[in-house]
């Protein structure tokens, strides 16, 4: 591989990214909205170059004001009998720029590779020789296969389910409160990122991420809310929030000691008619692939899945 190039591209290069080629028929790596309007950064963006040719690609993307990518959502190995050893070593090139010692981020760490997907790839030829080729590159240059996910989609047209009559629904507006209910739903979670997290920094901290992470993003917190049974017991919570691109149920959760009732349903509900109630023309949400009950509430309330999502750590 001494013929080949990688490099960043700066501004203003973003037309070498496209001399790579059309994205595969089969609809692997195959995102919503265009290049142009996901956000990617300068700097952020990678080829590998033989000669004039791009013969890989990769983008790297945060958020305003990161300075650092929090996820890689856009690689293409290439075509070639070395493909898989090209993507690699573009990504190992790419990471190493991106995270070096010395300036606040941890050297040689890696930010999460989201890998979008047909929703049936694992049946059809096609889409499964595609994802392999990126899957067994990036596990090359060191990352491994985390999870799974099922991306779902759910408009008014999909028809709204009858709010809940046996909860009651509140603002979340105590972080105390609310801190104590999210690092109690960590205990059994079959969240593949609470069971992580949990493991490694326990379930406060885990608690604390959530809450985090949701408030920070462009929907705020004026949405979420607290639930409790007729007893007045807290028995779960919603958390519907917007993201850069559409309304999402952020993270929903029932209390260990209120399972199996299927509280899910009647969370989620609320979340939905909230967002009807502003107009919203569609949620968008994702979850475990093995997390079954939640893909099951998901589907009694209508939604579709669109696709899948792997993310690999």
């Amino acid at each position: 591989m001494s013929d080949l190039l990688f490099r960043p591209l700066e501004a203003g290069e973003f037309h070498l990214f496209h001399r790579y080629g059309p994205l595969p028929a089969s609809g692997v790596g195959a995102r919503v909205l265009p290049f142009e309007e996901l956000g990617y950064r300068p700097g952020w963006v990678w080829v590998a170059l033989r000669g004039d040719e791009v013969v890989a690609r990769a983008g790297f993307w945060g958020p305003q004001g990161a300075g650092h990518p929090i996820s890689l959502d856009w690689f293409d190995p290439g075509h070639g009998p070395d493909r898989i050893e090209v993507g690699a070593a573009l990504l190992r090139v790419a990471n190493a720029a991106l995270f070096p010692p010395g300036d606040g981020a941890q050297a040689g760490e890696r930010p999460e590779y989201h890998l979008f997907l047909p929703g049936d790839w694992h049946e059809r030829p096609d889409a499964l020789a595609d994802a392999t080729d990126r899957i067994s590159a990036a596990e090359q240059a060191g990352w491994r296969r985390s999870v799974e996910r099922l991306n779902l989609r759910w408009t008014p047209e999909d028809g709204l389910p009858p709010r809940s009559a046996r909860l009651t629904f509140t603002p979340a507006d105590d972080d105390e409160q609310v801190l104590g209910l999210l690092a109690r739903i960590t205990e059994g979670s079959l969240d593949a990122w609470d069971r992580r997290t949990r493991a490694e920094k326990g379930a406060r901290e885990t608690a604390k991420g959530t809450l985090t992470g949701l408030a920070g993003l462009a929907g705020g917190r004026a949405r979420w809310r607290l639930a409790r049974d007729a007893s007045g017991d807290l028995v779960g919570i919603v958390m519907p929030t917007r993201n850069d691109r559409s309304a999402t149920v952020g993270y929903v959760g029932v209390d260990p000691a209120h399972r199996g009732h299927g509280y899910a349903d009647d969370l989620v509900t609320e979340a939905l008619h909230i967002f009807v109630a502003e107009g919203e023309p569609q949620v968008n949400d994702n979850t475990d692939v093995g997390n079954t009950p939640m893909a099951a509430s998901f589907a009694r309330l209508g939604y579709r899945v669109t696709g899948r999502r792997l993310i690999l750590i």
